[in-house]
């Protein structure tokens, strides 16, 4: 009898047992939701892949798709028909777009400074290195600039360097290129004398393919307050997405947030996937010494959960008034553009 009542037990925690696993495997099948998003050729971009190739998507109940479209104007008009979710990208654009009345807002901070390069090319007569900022904005007065778009985030940030120098965007000629890799032809072709990068990835290759050299950047030390107050990197929601599914915007950071951190952890993993989504799987030494950089210009000073300060968010909107981008100021108050788990209050 009691070797019946202790087969019974062992019967009934075994069932109990596959019951348990049976759930396990039910939520492990639970199906993903799609979440697409903009993505550009750019280690910008890394987080998200990183987070696709990791599973930390999935972890969130999210399934991460990666589209790349024309220029940052199209990701807006993407994100705002519902066709893309998310979106990494200069909060300039966003608030540019929020002034005429579109319904698109800020999610959180990524990276609190702008991170834009400039170079230039090998047959020009250029400053030295060491030389102020003054100086090599000076020497770019009359010289074409290639920018991958007019009014595009590389664009207005040569504007706003031109600006802090007592220039104007009349003092060069501006040409849009479209994608990184087109400003080596463009440079070799010399059909333009200097290039404003959005990629430290893109800045090794076409340092290696044309000679051109790394000029300066909007963060170097002399830069002008006003140009180093602009945060440079912001998540892009729709207004309706954000309402509708605030909890996919949480775990869509959450997911981020995850592979920022495996990013740190993990540099060779990382210049793996890295490779494998900007440089076609060809280029590993070029990936393995660009993730130091990565992480020490975007990684090391995001803030705690991606919170947008007040602060930060008034330098992207003063430096959107100075580039006369500004439709409707009305439509830029802080708590209008930027979603609620995203505030800090400071």
């Amino acid at each position: 009898m009691k070797n019946g009542r202790m087969g019974f037990v062992v019967a009934l925690l075994s069932a109990a047992a596959l019951l348990t696993s049976a759930f396990a495997d039910a939520a492990d099948g639970a199906e993903l939701k799609p979440f697409t998003m903009a993505v550009f050729q750019s280690e910008l971009y890394l987080a998200d892949y990183v987070a696709k190739e990791e599973g930390f998507d999935a972890k969130q109940g999210l399934a991460f798709k990666f589209v790349t479209p024309a220029s940052g104007a199209a990701a807006a008009q993407l994100l705002l028909a519902g066709n893309v979710q998310g979106w990494l990208t200069d909060p300039i654009i966003i608030l540019t777009a929020a002034s005429q009345g579109n319904a698109i807002k800020i999610a959180g901070l990524s990276a609190p400074t702008l991170a834009y390069s400039v170079l230039v090319s090998k047959d020009g007569h250029w400053p030295p290195p060491e030389a102020a900022f003054g100086a090599k904005m000076t020497a770019l007065k009359g010289k074409t600039i290639g920018v991958s778009g007019i009014r595009a985030g590389t664009d207005n940030a040569l504007v706003l360097m031109l600006k802090a120098a007592g220039l104007s965007d009349a003092d060069v000629t501006r040409v849009g290129i479209g994608q990184q890799q087109a400003a080596i032809g463009q440079l070799e072709g010399g059909r333009i004398d200097a290039f404003v990068s959005f990629s430290l990835a893109g800045d090794a290759v076409i340092e290696r393919e044309t000679g051109a050299r790394l000029y300066m950047t909007t963060q170097d030390k002399d830069v002008p307050a006003s140009v180093r107050a602009v945060p440079g990197a912001t998540y892009a929601v729709s207004a309706d997405f954000a309402a509708q599914h605030p909890d996919d915007v949480t775990h869509w950071l959450a997911a981020e947030a995850a592979a920022d951190e495996w990013i740190k952890a993990h540099p060779d993993d990382a210049a793996v996937v890295l490779d494998k989504y900007v440089f076609g799987g060809k280029q590993i030494a070029l990936a393995k010494a660009v993730i130091p950089k990565l992480i020490s210009t975007y990684l090391a000073n995001s803030p705690s959960h991606f919170k947008m300060a007040r602060a930060r968010y008034e330098g992207a909107v003063n430096a959107a008034k100075t580039l006369g981008l500004i439709a409707n100021p009305q439509l830029l108050d802080y708590d209008k553009v930027v979603i609620a788990s995203a505030r800090d209050g400071q």
